[in-house]
C-alpha cells in the first residue's frame, strides 16, 4: 500500500463512527468510479460515428476564431 494512503487510513481510524462510514463511502465511490465502463445513447454512438466518418472534421480558421471570439466576450 502507497504511504500516503496508508496515511490517511491510520488518521480516518481515529475519527468517530459515523465520519468513517462517510469516509469509506467516499473511498468506495471514487474506485466505483475507476471501475465503470462508459455507456453511452445509441444516439450518442451514432453521432460518433457520423463525426468519425466526416472527410473534415475540423473547423476552419474562420469558424474556430467565431467561437474563440463569441466564448471571449
Amino acid at each position: 500500500m502507497n504511504k500516503q494512503l496508508n496515511d490517511a487510513i491510520e488518521r480516518v481510524k481515529s475519527l468517530p463512527d459515523d465520519r468513517q462510514r462517510e469516509a469509506a463511502e467516499i473511498l468506495l465511490d471514487f474506485v466505483e468510479d475507476q471501475n465503470r465502463d462508459v455507456l453511452l445513447t445509441q444516439e450518442q454512438i451514432a453521432e460518433i460515428e457520423r463525426r468519425l466518418g466526416d472527410d473534415e472534421p475540423f473547423a476552419s480558421d474562420e469558424e474556430a476564431r467565431a467561437v474563440i471570439d463569441r466564448l471571449t466576450k
